[in-house]
């Protein structure tokens, strides 16, 4: 037997060889692993963009459409009712233009009655239109001026309540200047007087002249009121009143220049003139005008 005791077993170091495939082997597995999260995350990130575009594509179509529903139609029916408002009232403006001209230069009351009888109807129909119109309009959509000649022709034919519908809602404007609010007033104590009640009448064109104010420059104005109150007045037996307010109207009516007061006391004097043997006498000082 030997003396000396085998040597212990020593492992080799590992190979460059080795150490390098190792190396590669894990390099590799980190870029598989790298390439494996790039396209994931393109992806999410493709599907991500896809669904914001989708979500903000669809927030601006319901913008566009809640715009067109709440703003842009109520605002294109808005102006074509108020086209259409003021067509009509243009259109019975112009017939009843045609209609005096045509009274003027015609001196046939065959041919005057015959010319009422066409245009009066186009008139009602363009009136009826208007009130049609009207019940979906704004206020400040509408001018008194409009309301004025829709009131006047209403009145005129004879249509009353519609007159009356037409008065309330040019009343009802404060947005106005003085003179036009004096008319709406004016147009009011004409149909009431009309409709048999006097007394607000009255009271309604009281009101119409002294919105005008007392100042020299609203005399033409309040005057022309007074006036049509006078004929107003005797023209329904309100006698009593009727003689007052024609003192009044006497009075007034020396403070106008000539034209003005002429054309005024003749209005006056053809009314009341038409009037006589009515209820009502001829005022005392009928003979001043």
């Amino acid at each position: 037997m030997s003396d000396f005791a085998p040597a212990p077993a020593v492992t080799a170091p590992p190979t460059a060889l080795t150490s390098t495939d190792v190396l590669l082997k894990n390099f590799g597995d980190r870029i598989g692993e790298l390439e494996k999260n790039s396209h994931k995350t393109m992806f999410k990130k493709l599907t991500e963009s896809a669904s914001a575009s989708a979500l903000f594509l669809g927030l601006v179509l319901t913008f566009a459409s809640l715009h067109s529903t709440f703003i842009a139609k109520p605002e294109a029916d808005r102006i074509a009712r108020l086209s259409q408002f003021n067509q009509a009232v243009n259109s019975a403006a112009k017939l009843r233009q045609e209609l005096i001209r045509f009274s003027l230069d015609s001196s046939t009351p065959q041919l005057q009655l015959a010319m009422a009888s066409v245009i009066t109807p186009q008139i009602l129909n363009d009136i009826a239109t208007a009130r049609a119109m009207l019940k979906d309009m704004r206020d400040e959509d509408i001018g008194i001026p409009q309301l004025l000649i829709l009131i006047n022709e209403a009145y005129t034919v004879g249509d009353f309540q519609i007159a009356k519908s037409f008065v309330g809602r040019a009343v009802a404007k404060t947005d106005v200047t003085p003179n036009l609010r004096s008319e709406a007033l004016r147009y009011q104590g004409k149909l009431l007087y009309a409709s048999a009640d006097p007394s607000k009448g009255r009271a309604a064109f009281i009101e119409a002249i002294n919105v005008l104010g007392d100042t020299a420059q609203s005399l033409a104005s309040r005057a022309y009121v007074l006036a049509d109150l006078v004929v107003a007045e005797y023209m329904t037996r309100d006698c009593d009143n009727g003689a007052q307010d024609f003192q009044r109207f006497v009075d007034m009516s020396k403070g106008l220049y000539d034209q003005q007061r002429l054309q005024l006391t003749m209005t006056v004097k053809d009314a009341l003139t038409q009037l006589q043997g009515r209820d009502c006498p001829v005022p005392a000082n009928f003979s001043s005008l």
